[in-house]
């Protein structure tokens, strides 16, 4: 294994190991409009580059990492590394190796799974000019009647428990270019350096990622989310949730057992599951950045019972309606 392929796993690890350090502090609430959805586990691979593009930019893995950059900001998915899986595989089976010290290892077995994968092909990445692909083996001159920039990509969206495609789509993004000099304009430019999106072909590409991002929000399954118990220590509890999720101090939640789960016999999907057992009802007391304390108000509870919000004004057993999402 090369030195920098070692030295990226080394960085991979520290940050998994910060991430699980995280301090309540440190802990960002989720965007208010996603609070009480689940947060899907993605895993994006590289685009495959099917555009004749002269220049030396690698053009799968720039969309790769900039659809990456936008999934993470936008702290609506958990995106996992796919592409350097092997080098932090390794690095796990080295720590435990007798050759390395026994403080500070991490724990196998503790790498998530992913629920989608997200891949696709750079199809186009040129400019158009008279109705025609100007290509960028030689300096293009002055169009009759300027030019487009024209970035194309095709996406695929895999739902990795059944294997069935739920996305599968061609985006295009334009941007216009005018009469310039193209090799002149890109030839010291980088892909994805800031002066890249200062370019038609960067504008471009901006658009296409938008495109792409609409896609993949409307083709996840956006679930709901509730919280769970984790542990019962005398009269409270503690249950999943805190900072990141929005959860306030004094606020009631009425628990229920998981209801059956549905499954259609022709097609063996997942339909739903009926109205879960009411359990009892607590009061938040203390809330943590990832989880919060409550004290219970009656009922008797155990690790693995749903939470639900009482409204206020509201108090004691939820509607069966209500309680139907569980």
């Amino acid at each position: 294994m090369s030195l920098s392929r070692i030295i990226s796993s080394l960085l991979i690890i520290k940050v998994l190991l910060v991430a699980g350090c995280a301090t309540y502090d440190e802990v960002r609430p989720l965007p208010r409009e996603v609070r009480d959805l689940n947060i899907p586990t993605i895993a994006i691979l590289d685009f495959e580059n099917k555009a004749n593009f002269p220049y030396h930019w690698n053009l799968g893995q720039g969309i790769r990492d900039r659809l990456v950059d936008e999934l993470v900001n936008s702290q609506r998915y958990t995106v996992l590394n796919r592409a350097d899986i092997q080098d932090v595989i390794y690095e796990l089976e080295m720590q435990s190796s007798p050759k390395f010290r026994r403080e500070g290892r991490l724990d196998k077995g503790r790498l998530k799974s992913v629920k989608y994968l997200i891949k696709g092909a750079v199809t186009d990445f040129s400019h158009v000019a008279g109705g025609g692909i100007r290509g960028f083996a030689e300096k293009i001159g002055i169009g009759a009647g300027g030019e487009m920039a024209v970035v194309s990509v095709t996406l695929y969206v895999t739902e990795v428990e059944t294997g069935e495609v739920v996305v599968s789509r061609s985006f295009s993004g334009n941007a216009w270019a005018g009469n310039l000099d193209v090799a002149a304009t890109y030839k010291n430019v980088s892909f994805g350096a800031s002066s890249f999106y200062r370019t038609p072909l960067g504008e471009a590409t901006t658009e296409v990622i938008k495109k792409c991002i609409e896609s993949i929000s409307q083709a996840i399954v956006r679930e709901k989310w509730y919280p769970s118990v984790v542990k019962v220590v005398g009269d409270s509890l503690i249950f999943s949730g805190g900072v990141d999720r929005g959860i306030k101090v004094g606020s009631n939640w009425t628990a229920h057992e998981a209801g059956e789960l549905l499954i259609d016999p022709q097609t063996g999907d997942e339909l739903g599951r009926l109205p879960g057992k009411y359990v009892g009802q607590v009061v938040v007391v203390e809330v943590e950045g990832r989880f919060s304390h409550a004290r219970i108000l009656e009922g008797e509870f155990s690790p693995g019972q749903i939470l639900k919000p009482v409204p206020k004004g509201k108090s004691g057993q939820a509607d069966p309606e209500e309680a139907s999402a569980f």
